[in-house]
Formats: structure tokens, C-alpha cells, sequence
């Protein structure tokens, strides 16, 4: 009998999997005009990169637009270096491989996260859109997450000084970290903090070596360009939200610092790694200035460990909400982004204000600002 229920029970997991990846896959073959976009970026700038001219735009865009959309490149000389081992390969043949570690990233981000359910957080990937587009533009996402999960899990295994390291991989799109230091500062983790700005310090230092002395002004200057950050209107940020206000920069820092506060506030009440990185992974993206549609697949460690928790129901009916295409494919048939978009901070902070609540009865009767900071298992502090 156990073992027929335990069938069942992975049976639905599967169909629910192989229907979230048939929509897709389907929604991918439909919207061939983006493919490769951004690993197009990637594998041109490698080529550049050691060069002293990684961020001359008419030089990149010369060897982009052999194969598809021309875009300036956001990455570091450090990371974009990296990239040369898929360079020395044929275009279409980079472009397989990229796809294929793409989505063993994401397997093992899956499989690692501390305290998810591993079918549940294999369903939000399969039914995820900005996931699939992560695929098809051919986005470093899958590899920042990837990091994120393994510096958690060597959190969680008493392994700091390795822990950090791994965060600092997270370089790789470091305008969505932000959440990662206020993290572990609030968790007074300080041989990974240091550990990360040691590792970053170095990639910087790499930078340098690669590019010559001039690369922060020339990639600033790049930085400048329309192209750079198009459609910002439609970012699933809280600057998105904020440019359609008067006061527009000061509203943005006002609610910027209340998230980061809000998640300082989670970190320090939560024993539960999972949970921390989740709220960090949110946030980060809530207050970086240069994120698409795609990266939204950073909600969903946030979406998934709210699903799991005894939070009221409207809430968990958000958190698959934002795991499901609904909101986007409403959104593209009215031709109004801001349907996805306008629900995304009220779920994010609405998830962090439900769980700092929940501690604080599970574990004290005092105000939250005045609880001391639980132990932690394998607490390292200096």
C-alpha cells in the first residue's frame, strides 16, 4: 500500500512536470525571434576579452551580429574570459553545450536548495516562463542560482570559508547579490563574508589583468547606452515601479532600504538557511537596477518555501501564482507588462512580513527588534 500511494504520488509529480515543460517548450518554438540573444553576447565579448577592446561596442557588435541580435555585454572581464572554453568551439555547437549546462544548473539548484521540496521546486521549474526564457535567450541565470545553492548547502554543512567562495561565483550577475552580504552580516557569518570578499576582491584584481587599467570606464560608458538596459519599464524591479513616480530616485532608495531591512529582519530571526537564502534571492532582484523578465527565477526558492509553510492560503494562491505562465500570458495578451509585474514586491514583502511573524510567535513573546540572535547550527563566528 505504501508503496502504490508513493507511486501515485510521483506519478502526478511527473505529469505535472511533463505538462509544464510541453507549454514551454511549445511557448519556445513560437518565439524563435530571441533566441541565443544573450549567449550570443556571451560568446562574442569572449572573444574580446584579453584584448583591451572587451568593451569597443562597434568591435562586438561586428562579430554578434553573425549570429543574431546585437547587444552590449554586462559581464566582467573575469567572467566573459571564462567564456572562452565554449569560444574555441563552433557558435551552434557553444550554443548545445550552453543549453545542456543551463539546465543541469538548474537540476542541481533544484536538487540542493536547503529545506524545499525537491518535486515541488521541480514543478515550479517546468511550469516557470521566466525559466524558460532563461533557456531560450540563453541567460547566465540557471548558474547564478547554482552558486547561491551550493554556498547555502556548504553554509549548512559547517563549511564557511568554502561557502563563501561559492557566493562570490554569483559575480557572474553581481547588480542581483546585494541580498547575499546583508544576509550572512545579519547572521553574523563572518568567515563567509569575509571569505566572499576576499574571492571577489580577487576576480576584481583578475579584471584588471585581463582588460588593462581602463575597463571600469569603458564598461561604465557601455553601461550608458540605450541598448543596455532596454525596456525598463517592464523590469520586475522596484526602480521599474518607482520611474512611473514623482521623486522617482529618492522613492526608489526609501523602499530599497525598508526591503533590505525587512530581510536583515528575516535573516536575523530564522535558524532555517533555506528560507534566508530564498528572502535574499528576492530581494536581491527587488533592488538590482538592471534585471529581465527572465530573472525572475529568482523568486521562485521564495515562492516554493512559502508554498511549504503555514501561511494563509491567499498567500500560498500568490506563491503559485508566481510559479505559474498565468500572470505573463495575461500580460502579453493585454499588452500590459505591468500585469505580472505589479504583484511581484507586494508577494515578496507579504512572504518576508508573514515569516518574521511566524518566528517571532514560535520563539518569543518579546518585540522582534529586541530578540537576541538564536545559535546557529555551526555557528562561525570569528
Amino acid at each position: 500500500m505504501r508503496f502504490r500511494s508513493r507511486l501515485f504520488r510521483w506519478s502526478k509529480v511527473a505529469a505535472a512536470i511533463l505538462l509544464g515543460l510541453a507549454f514551454n517548450i511549445r511557448l519556445a518554438v513560437t518565439s524563435r525571434a530571441g533566441w541565443g540573444v544573450d549567449f550570443n553576447q556571451f560568446y562574442s565579448a569572449s572573444q574580446l576579452a584579453g584584448t583591451g577592446h572587451l568593451y569597443e561596442w562597434d568591435a562586438l557588435r561586428k562579430i554578434e551580429s553573425f549570429h543574431g541580435i546585437e547587444v552590449p555585454t554586462g559581464r566582467l572581464p573575469v567572467v566573459l574570459y571564462g567564456h572562452k572554453i565554449l569560444g574555441i568551439l563552433p557558435y551552434r555547437m557553444a550554443h548545445s553545450v550552453w543549453i545542456v549546462l543551463s539546465v543541469a544548473a538548474l537540476l542541481v539548484f533544484a536538487f540542493v536548495w536547503p529545506g524545499t521540496r525537491r518535486s515541488l521546486l521541480m514543478v515550479a521549474l517546468a511550469w516557470s516562463t521566466p525559466v524558460a526564457f532563461v533557456i531560450l535567450f540563453g541567460h547566465d541565470t540557471p548558474f547564478w542560482l547554482m552558486f547561491f545553492a551550493v554556498g547555502l548547502v556548504l553554509l549548512q554543512r559547517e563549511k564557511p570559508w568554502s561557502a563563501g567562495v561559492a557566493f562570490s561565483l554569483c559575480i557572474c550577475k553581481f547588480h542581483l547579490a546585494l541580498g547575499i552580504p546583508v544576509m550572512l552580516a545579519a547572521q553574523k557569518r563572518w568567515k563567509p563574508l569575509i571569505a566572499g570578499a576576499v574571492s571577489v576582491l580577487l576576480l576584481l584584481g583578475l579584471c584588471f589583468l585581463i582588460e588593462g587599467v581602463q575597463w571600469p570606464l569603458r564598461y561604465s560608458e557601455m553601461s550608458q547606452m540605450p541598448s543596455f538596459s532596454p525596456a525598463t519599464g517592464v523590469m520586475p524591479t522596484i526602480s521599474a515601479f518607482t520611474d512611473r513616480l514623482p521623486w522617482a530616485l529618492p522613492v526608489e532608495v526609501l523602499v530599497a532600504v525598508a526591503i533590505l531591512l525587512l530581510l536583515w529582519m528575516i535573516c536575523r530571526v530564522t535558524v532555517d538557511i533555506g528560507i534566508a537564502g530564498a528572502a535574499a534571492s528576492a530581494c536581491g532582484l527587488l533592488v538590482g537596477h538592471h534585471a529581465l523578465f527572465a530573472d525572475s527565477a529568482l523568486l521562485i526558492p521564495l515562492a516554493v518555501v512559502t508554498i511549504q509553510q503555514n501561511v494563509p492560503r491567499w498567500l500560498k494562491a500568490l506563491g503559485v501564482l508566481l510559479i505559474s505562465p498565468a500572470p505573463f500570458a495575461l500580460g502579453s495578451v493585454l499588452h500590459k507588462p505591468l500585469v505580472w509585474q505589479i504583484w511581484i514586491a507586494p508577494f515578496v514583502v507579504a512572504a518576508l512580513v508573514a515569516r518574521v511573524i511566524q518566528a517571532h510567535q514560535e520563539n518569543t513573546s518579546e518585540p522582534i527588534l529586541a530578540t537576541p540572535l538564536a545559535p546557529y547550527p555551526g555557528s562561525d563566528k570569528l
